[in-house]
């Protein structure tokens, strides 16, 4: 059973989602301001910022971007890598049902998750093996965002 908790302030939010009884993820949003950074356009559509690709928009400019995202297995702590993401939830619940830790032993797992601003959405899996963890995953293809959280 997945469980999650808000924390709301002026800038910044965040979320913390109970994973399993031994996992935990706390993701935070902050506003984005797109005066401080380079923003390329094709078409009037946004196509990257800062040089580099963005995941949770349809082209228009993000209003969040991903700040932080922390992950604890049992005592440890893993921060995960987060560049590139944007808009991550919509409002102010997050859908606990879009994260997923599949635990392969005791020091190898996996964590799968989706985001979504309510068209922007995207994915990301990250491998965490060890005392370190890596993004293995950040896409936009709906055929392997769905295949995350089949039954």
């Amino acid at each position: 059973m997945l469980l999650f908790t808000i924390v709301s302030w002026s800038q910044e939010n965040s979320a913390k989602i109970m994973l399993d009884e031994n996992s935990s993820l706390e993701i935070y949003r902050k506003v984005f301001n797109p005066k401080q950074h380079k923003i390329e356009y094709n078409n009037n559509l946004v196509i990257s910022i800062d040089n580099s690709p963005l995941f949770g928009t349809d082209g228009e400019i993000p209003k969040f971007k991903l700040s932080k995202a922390i992950l604890r297995i049992e005592g440890k702590t893993y921060n995960l890598q987060i560049d590139n993401m944007y808009n991550p939830w919509f409002g102010e619940a997050v859908n606990e049902k879009f994260f997923k830790i599949i635990h392969s032993g005791e020091n190898y797992h996996i964590l799968k998750a989706q985001f979504s601003d309510g068209a922007g959405s995207y994915a990301a899996e990250w491998l965490i093996e060890w005392n370190s963890s890596i993004r293995g995953i950040i896409t936009k293809d709906e055929i392997i965002i769905e295949s995350y959280f089949e039954k």
